[in-house]
């Protein structure tokens, strides 16, 4: 966790003292609103809906219910033995307000401080639908697994028992929601679409959008262990998981198009080769 805080901290130094850069023009993202947008919203809907209907969906008793020797032996290593609930409510807050704030707010930063604002809409747009449908299939997952949280399974009275201020005691219907890690899938998604937006804008702030975004989610997903919520493999799977719809949704659907003056000089063209023996196709691309 230390190390976690120090590299948020030497990122944000570095990019608030790093030169700005000159203004000029930047790769063109492939963005279309009127898709972009209802994607993003109908996503986050689906997931706020799956999570509002979270009893009725969830197993009754978990379908992965065995717990392996790697597992076991970081949850011992790593959990906050007298006090999970602590790390639970930091993680929620690192994940549900620090990790968006950063993501979102550096990726505008970094558009403002190159003289990009006019993308700063599209910039953000892209990254929260990457990590929208990370989570729905991330929410998918969870209640098709059934896996038996750690807590649970270990009968973790400081979880299950805890009273008093700051106490987190989980609901019945959420002990078998454990593979995989939602808080990290959410916030490794984040990082890695923030950072990845970043990077295909060509924007000079884009390792710090990184630094800062995988040091945020390496953070969460220890707290995650900490609190007893997720065993490593969750997490493990939830970073991996993350990371990877944050790089490639971006990179496969919205690639960055070269901004060129001048005329559009595409053409294509379907043409009937004489004696009509065949077909041809012509065009400059």
């Amino acid at each position: 966790m230390r190390a976690a805080l120090v590299a948020t901290t030497v990122s944000a130094l570095l990019f608030a003292l790093s030169p700005a850069a000159a203004a000029g023009p930047s790769p063109e993202l492939t963005y279309v609103p009127e898709v972009d947008l209802p994607v993003t919203v109908v996503g986050g809907a689906a997931w706020i809906a799956t999570e509002l209907a979270k009893r009725g969906l969830a197993p009754d008793a978990c379908r992965w219910c065995a717990v392996g020797p790697l597992d076991t032996s970081v949850r011992d290593a790593l959990l906050w033995s007298g006090n999970p609930g602590a790390a639970h409510q930091v993680s929620n807050v690192t994940v549900l307000a620090v990790a968006p704030a950063s993501a979102l707010g550096l990726t505008a930063l970094a558009a403002w401080q190159d003289g990009r604002t006019e993308n700063i809409a599209a910039d953000l747009v892209i990254v929260t639908e990457a990590t929208v449908l990370a989570m729905n299939l991330n929410q998918l997952t969870k209640y098709i697994v059934g896996r038996q949280r750690p807590y649970a399974h270990f009968e973790n009275a400081d979880v299950l028992h805890c009273e008093g201020a700051g106490c987190s005691r989980p609901l019945a219907h959420d002990d078998d929601l454990s593979f995989f890690s939602g808080h990290s899938t959410a916030a490794f998604s984040l990082a890695a679409a923030s950072g990845t937006v970043a990077s295909m804008r060509g924007y000079r702030a884009a390792p710090w959008v990184w630094a800062q975004g995988m040091a945020i989610a390496a953070l969460s997903g220890y707290l995650r262990i900490a609190s007893d919520r997720h065993y490593f493999s969750d997490v493990l799977t939830g970073a991996a998981f993350g990371s990877a719809a944050g790089v490639l949704i971006p990179y496969l659907f919205h690639a960055p198009r070269a901004r060129v003056a001048g005329p559009d000089t595409r053409s294509f063209r379907l043409s009937i080769a004489p004696a009509g023996v065949g077909v041809g196709v012509a065009g400059a691309f």
